[in-house]
């Protein structure tokens, strides 16, 4: 399939790219990370570099243009940092920067004199294009299947007759969860209606529910504090989780679990792996997109728009703090572990790719 590409396709497809991310045409964690792996897969695969270091730069500058298209479609800036991290592990980048070992195509290309050595370099090369490649691959695979493998856990995290509450209708991991668990367990699930951004998702959540046999009930989103002593358990899908363990949200999670910290009710919160972000929390207002006033108040409502300013936030910071399980398709763990995770995952050099 890339062997075909020549470098005006993958621009061609680069550029189409960003445009459907700066019309929202491309939307949603998982679609948007899925599509962002194969575009960096048909990227390096086309690219022509003779060295690791300019083929990390290439997808540096790629990185830092696919983020400005739509800096708040967080998934799409953490592939492209797993895929330089993949790259750097194949140069032999260590986290602080340095070199952890000297690459033989290295010590190959400073001097190529003698008979045989420059084929060989090629070779090396060559072979670190493939492990790369290999390496995007088990990437999307792994993006292909966290749903199906977070919600294995399913069955140990709900228990039978229980009530869990969800703030994220639109989430296809909580949807998956909770089918998945509704095999051997049986249970009624509490959904907020989302007002004003996703009522209508709130509504087709509930009947795809419904569809499998789970109880369904949705409530006002005013009615969360006094229903929240009823609720085994808090269910949310997070559009991120960042560094320091807290997550974005949809708009109202962070009150549902203000909530249920005063309850002391668990908070599990469900992400695939590819939703980790080395990012941290600096600037939350930078980490909220802001959506139609007009759901809010009508724009014909002329006494409150000429006097009052309305601001329909789509997301929600969500404290570490009011977090208790992180469950990804890696296993469970505290928000204080996530740290660990992202070290695993990412380089500290491509925290940022502006510079």
């Amino acid at each position: 399939m890339s062997s075909t590409l020549n470098k005006g396709d993958i621009q061609l497809q680069i550029s189409q790219f960003i445009l459907q991310l700066k019309r929202q045409e491309l939307s949603g964690s998982h679609d948007v990370a899925l599509a962002t792996a194969h575009l960096l897969l048909r990227f390096v695969s086309a690219s022509k570099w003779s060295h690791l270091d300019q083929l990390i730069g290439d997808v540096r500058v790629l990185g830092n243009r696919l983020e400005n298209a739509h800096p708040r479609e967080f998934a799409c800036g953490n592939i492209v940092r797993r895929v330089l991290a993949l790259i750097r592990e194949a140069s032999g980048t260590d986290p602080e920067g340095g070199l952890a070992a000297s690459s033989m195509f290295e010590l190959l290309s400073e001097n190529q004199p003698a008979t045989g050595e420059k084929g060989t370099t090629k070779k090396v090369l060559k072979d670190a294009k493939a492990d790369i490649i290999e390496g995007i691959q088990e990437l999307i695979e792994e993006i292909s299947t966290s749903e199906e493998n977070i919600s294995t856990a399913s069955a140990d995290m709900i228990h039978e007759d229980e009530v869990i509450l969800t703030a994220t209708p639109d989430s296809k991991t909580v949807l998956a969860f909770l089918l998945k668990a509704s095999v051997k367990r049986k249970f009624t699930v509490l959904i907020t209606e989302s007002f004003p951004n996703d009522t209508e998702g709130a509504h087709a959540f509930a009947r795809k529910l419904a569809k499998a046999g789970i109880e369904t009930v949705i409530i006002p989103d005013s009615l969360v504090y006094a229903a929240m002593s009823r609720v085994g358990k808090v269910l949310i899908g997070a559009r991120t989780v960042l560094t320091d363990g807290s997550c974005i949200s949809n708009a109202g999670v962070a009150a549902v679990c203000e909530c249920a910290q005063q309850y002391r009710t668990p908070v599990l919160a469900l992400a695939g792996a590819y939703k980790l972000s080395p990012r941290h929390p600096f600037d939350i207002e930078s980490l909220i997109e802001v959506g139609d006033s007009g759901k809010i108040v009508s724009f014909t409502d002329n006494a409150i728009v000429d006097n009052v300013e309305v601001i329909n936030p789509v997301y929600d910071y969500i404290r570490p703090k009011n977090i208790d399980i992180c469950i990804t398709n890696l296993g469970g763990f505290s928000s204080s572990f996530v740290y660990r995770l992202v070290l695993d995952h990412y380089n500290p050099l491509d925290v940022d790719l502006s510079n």
